[in-house]
């Protein structure tokens, strides 16, 4: 039982497994056992902790026992070696059996076995569906008991509801430890898993996104978490300016910059990130300020970084008064979303224009649509790329096709961000 008289089942399932178990053998003389093995490999039993040869059960020092898989094709596959055909009892113990194969025996039939869960440091993070809510602890410690790395097993508790993205768990098993270290692009992220959001599953697109940014460009990282597209970009010898409004994720993202040498080229702050937009533009679209001098005498982009994708298109308004120089089309922006709808893409790029706004949907200049991944059934993570046009272009742009609101998903441009 757990806490206040919830029904659930034990975790102590090691008795369970503590079985002796009949395996089919050809019985050999000792001399031969080197040939015959390195030959039939493919074949040979393969239990863990189990080792494939074992001494004659009928205690004859000179010949040995190899064991075989029990598997379609194998007794054909072996049919000509030599040898007697025995059985052996073979003892085991829950050591000897994966994750898997445990939580497949001690699970109902037709319930879904987890496979795999996150790894974040020593932490393991699993979300369980509700059938499986009353085997929790026992899949936690299964889990927990099978991979030495791991030191701490939770499962998530409904959705990321709070404006700080913090998650919220259950500890299944293990120690309350949530203090996590993760290596990724040759960097090295500490963070309390607790208080942050992070999602090591994000990882291929931090390497996509940190690719697209050449070194003469700025990141503007708007919704930055711990810096997992900050870091790496300053590493590459990018200039970031890196934000969250988090004050956990703040102050892990400069304790990471500066773990990883790169606190000179990536500077920190905790704002909202409409905030952060706005003073972005104060400072790069304007002669007064030593970044705003090299960036609009420099050839580089700025690209923002939105990486928040329950809410991230609602900050685009902070876009309208980018402002109407030449230099506004210098900002590419990558903006990320979840979409449930039949064409998703189509679906992520209208959610952009609309919360742009009718004036700089028309801005929106060579759009693209990139699927990162299924995040649920019916439910699709995407990022909507495109550059801002100036406002001058734009104005032209309308007047020659006669028409005050043109199609803004016109991707005509070659040039891709």
């Amino acid at each position: 039982m757990a806490d206040g008289g919830e029904e659930t089942v034990s975790t102590d399932y090691a008795p369970h497994f503590a079985r002796s178990v009949k395996v089919a053998g050809i019985r050999m003389p000792a001399k031969d056992l080197n040939a015959v093995t390195k030959k039939y490999k493919d074949h040979r039993y393969a239990r863990k902790g189990v080792k494939p040869v074992v001494e004659d059960p009928q205690g004859d020092k000179a010949k040995k026992v190899w064991l075989i898989s029990d598997a379609a094709g194998t007794a054909e596959a072996v049919r000509e070696v030599a040898g007697e055909r025995v059985e052996v009892d073979v003892p085991l113990t829950h050591t000897n059996y994966t994750a898997y194969e445990i939580l497949c025996d001690l699970l109902p039939v037709g319930m879904t076995v987890p496979s795999s869960f996150e790894g974040v440091g020593h932490i393991a993070h699993i979300n369980l569906k509700d059938e499986q809510h009353k085997y929790r602890f026992l899949i936690g410690k299964v889990i927990l008991d099978k991979n030495p790395a791991i030191k701490t097993v939770v499962n998530k508790l409904g959705t990321i509801g709070s404006e700080f993205r913090e998650f919220q768990f259950e500890l299944l098993a293990g120690v309350p430890e949530y203090k996590a270290t993760v290596r990724q692009h040759s960097c090295t992220f500490t963070f309390n898993y607790d208080k942050v959001y992070w999602n090591s599953r994000l990882q291929t697109e931090h390497t996509r996104l940190v690719e697209i940014i050449g070194k003469d460009d700025i990141l503007a990282d708007v919704m930055a978490g711990v810096g997992p597209f900050a870091v790496p970009a300053a590493k590459k010898g990018i200039r970031v300016f890196s934000n969250d409004l988090n004050p956990e994720s703040y102050a892990a993202m400069v304790q990471n910059a500066a773990a990883n040498g790169v606190a000179k080229r990536c500077t920190c702050s905790n704002l909202d990130g409409r905030v952060f937009v706005r003073n972005m533009r104060d400072l790069l679209l304007t002669e007064a300020t030593e970044e705003g001098r090299a960036f609009l005498q420099g050839n580089g982009d700025v690209h923002f970084s939105m990486n928040l994708p329950a809410t991230a298109v609602e900050f685009l308004d902070a876009f309208r008064d980018w402002g109407p120089e030449a230099a506004s089309s210098r900002a590419v922006i990558h903006v990320y979303c979840f979409s449930s709808a039949v064409d998703f893409k189509a679906d992520a790029l209208r959610m952009a224009q609309e919360h742009l706004g009718s004036t700089l949907a028309a801005q929106i200049a060579e759009p693209s649509v990139h699927h990162v991944r299924n995040v649920a059934p019916k439910k699709e993570m995407c990022c909507v790329s495109f550059r801002l046009a100036s406002l001058d272009a734009s104005r032209k742009r309308k007047r020659a096709d006669g028409d005050d609101h043109p199609d803004s998903s016109d991707s005509k441009h070659s040039r891709t961000t």
